[in-house]
């Protein structure tokens, strides 16, 4: 008899944890509406005459950040739908205001930049960020200011270990170019100073502004003739990585980055969240305010895994040899 009743408190205890996860990811697809999200990003729009650019082609991130959203209820074509738009810095504004119109149920962008240019536009209108610096936006991570929440791979407050991890790359660096938008990277670039001082490294802050920028700013890297270059991550330079590789190798530069797809691309060193991870944590912020809660009500949330990636092709091609303790310690060696 005691084991009949201790199997049915443990049935009825089972359910009870069980109905509501089912529930939650039924429900959306059992009341018949559509939901929509808005996606907005620092990118070339398409000319015109062109098909409109489809979010789930862009990255495996994207991809990631719907096959998360599909196992919580929300399937795009189905009960939801996206809403892209692209474009430079200056054209956020407008391109966000065009998501309210349409009364999309939340927002999401990526890049500490754009996700203040958004911020500052919509003031209704849920916001889902991913950021490297989540204090542009918010004073306190649990509960969030306003209509704004998100992630953040805190690239910021992991600056000073990439610059660790660079002079034990290169241990006689003592001159380095830290490359950045300085609109992304304020917080960035003082904590980075802040540990070349302990480290006894000059740092050299070269700014670009603007995709067409570039070659410009690289070219004045060039003249630097620095010992290191280390990138600060945002949108332009993430699509843009290729380029910077290819000019680092042509110099023999060794590169420092933040996520390991600009290793991936050629540049020698990355260490950082994995983009995938954010924009899957990013999905089930989303799910939570199309489930009807508010922004303030679902906290920031912080990447927990940093991944060290090493080019060893690029090594090789110029002329550098990897220390034995830091391939040890690699999450992943691309040879």
């Amino acid at each position: 008899m005691r084991l009949k009743t201790t199997w049915l408190i443990a049935t009825a205890v089972l359910s009870i944890l069980v109905i509501p996860v089912a529930t939650r990811e039924s429900w959306a697809q059992k009341t018949g509406k559509v939901y929509r999200v808005g996606t907005v990003f620092v990118g070339q729009p398409p000319p015109p005459d062109t098909p409109r650019p489809v979010f789930r082609d862009r990255s495996p991130a994207t991809r990631a950040f719907l096959d998360r959203l599909a196992d919580l209820g929300y399937v795009e074509g189905k009960n939801l739908a996206i809403d892209l738009r692209l474009g430079g810095y200056e054209r956020l504004p407008e391109l966000a205001a065009e998501l309210v119109r349409l009364k999309v149920d939340v927002i999401f962008t990526a890049g500490t930049e754009a996700s203040r240019i958004i911020n500052d536009a919509v003031k209704t209108t849920p916001l889902v960020i991913f950021s490297c610096d989540p204090f542009e936006h918010v004073t306190r991570l649990a509960r969030p200011d306003g209509n704004l929440t998100g992630v953040t791979c805190m690239t910021t407050e992991l600056s000073p270990k990439r610059l660790e991890l660079l002079t034990e790359l290169v241990p006689k660096a003592s001159r380095v170019v830290f490359f950045s938008d300085p609109e992304d990277a304020p917080a960035g670039l003082k904590l980075t100073q802040d540990a070349a001082r302990r480290l006894g490294i000059k740092l050299q802050p070269i700014s670009y502004r603007g995709r067409d920028h570039l070659p410009d700013a690289l070219r004045a890297v060039a003249k630097e003739r620095p010992d290191a270059l280390f990138v600060y991550p945002d949108p332009i330079l993430f699509q843009e990585r290729k380029q910077i590789a290819e000019f680092a190798v042509s110099h023999r530069l060794p590169t420092m980055h933040a996520f390991p797809e600009f290793a991936e691309a050629g540049g020698l060193m990355s260490y950082g969240a994995n983009t995938s991870e954010m924009f899957v944590m990013a999905a089930e912020q989303v799910a939570q305010i199309l489930g009807g809660r508010r922004p303030s009500e679902v906290p920031v949330r912080q990447a927990t895994r940093f991944h060290l990636v090493i080019n060893l092709k690029t090594a090789k091609a110029i002329g550098l040899t990897v220390p034995r303790s830091l391939l040890l310690r690699a999450d992943r060696i691309i040879e």
